[in-house]
Parts: C-alpha cells; sequence; structure tokens
C-alpha cells in the first residue's frame, strides 16, 4: 500500500483521481527555512523529511509546495495580515511554484521536482480582503489557490497539479513503483 505523508486535501484528492491504493500517515515536522537556505535546497530538504519514519514494505509518498519570488520563499501566512502581505507582494507579477515529491521504497530515497509559472491579476487592498475573507488561503503556499474561482491567478506556465501542490508529471516517472497499487491490479 502507498502511504501519503500528508494532510493536504488537493494531495488526497488527486491521488484517489488516480485510483490508487493508499492511506494517509502525516509526521509533523519543523519547516523553518535554513539561514542562506536556496528555495529548491529547501525543497529537498522539507520533501525528504516528510517522508518520516522509513518502511521497507512500503511506498512512502511525501510533497511539498512552495511559491518563490525573487528568490524569496513564501510560506503558508500564519494569519489575515501575512496573507494580505503575500498577495500585495504578488499583485500583478509573475512568480514560480516548484512543488517536491519525496519517494522512499525499498530502502532508496528519491526526490524530484517540477515548476509552473503563475501570472497574478492586479488587485487592490478590498480585492485582497475579500479574497481572504471568501476563501481562508491559511494552509496554502503564497496565500492562494489556483482552484479558486475568482481568485488571483490571470494564467499560468506548467502543470496545474504541480500549483495545486501535487507534481503529478514527477510521479508519472516513478510509475513502475506504483502501478502495482492502482486499485484494478490488485486480486
Amino acid at each position: 500500500m502507498i502511504v501519503l505523508r500528508s494532510k493536504s486535501p488537493r494531495r488526497k484528492q488527486i491521488l484517489e483521481s488516480l485510483d490508487l491504493d493508499f492511506r494517509i500517515e502525516s509526521e509533523d515536522i519543523d519547516e523553518s527555512s535554513l539561514k542562506d537556505e536556496h528555495p529548491l535546497e529547501y525543497l529537498k530538504r522539507i520533501s525528504l523529511s516528510k517522508l518520516g519514519t522509513r518502511s521497507k514494505d512500503e511506498l512512502l509518498i511525501s510533497c511539498d509546495t512552495i511559491v518563490v519570488q525573487e528568490n524569496s520563499i513564501l510560506q503558508k501566512p500564519e494569519n489575515f495580515s501575512q496573507a494580505i502581505e503575500m498577495l500585495e507582494r504578488l499583485s500583478g507579477k509573475t512568480h514560480i511554484v516548484y512543488s517536491g515529491l519525496g519517494i522512499y521504497y525499498n530502502r532508496l530515497e528519491q526526490f524530484a521536482f517540477d515548476s509552473s509559472k503563475v501570472h497574478f491579476h492586479t488587485w487592490n487592498k478590498e480585492q485582497i480582503k475579500k479574497y481572504i475573507e471568501r476563501y481562508s488561503p491559511f494552509d496554502k503556499a503564497g496565500s492562494y489557490g489556483v482552484q479558486d474561482i475568482e481568485g488571483p491567478v490571470q494564467s499560468f506556465e506548467g502543470s496545474y497539479t504541480n500549483i495545486l501542490g501535487f507534481p503529478i508529471r514527477m510521479f508519472f516517472q516513478y510509475h513502475e513503483l506504483w502501478k502495482k497499487y492502482l486499485k484494478g491490479n490488485q486480486a
């Protein structure tokens, strides 16, 4: 069975849509960035740390998603004012979303990531406040969800599921590891 090391409802939905046999067991880790840590180094460290306790008999999958603008990581906002600051910073601009994938199977640890460019509408403070009040994006890197109707995303280049938080194109590269967990393949 696949063990998804994530509490994200979006990641759960993506694996369900692939009809995979999995269960969720997330482990809490410290997601603080280290001094002078490059965004991709951070992504790899956190994605692999989220794998948590290893079991040789199970396929473990973990993910982390970061929003990067001007080489700075925008984490999940801790409060309303921080969400406003992030969305004001992103308003009318383009940024990169990176989603990392950690995989552990048969004593081997793997890391891969995908990236997508996201272009934001130009919003004023009132539009930003209304969005936050309506969608409460406190569980999302950068304070927004690409799936939110009438949200701040104007357009994007790359993978939609990557922006949602699951680098599906990278996951498909490991299909030899997980294809046996497709529900239709089990006896």
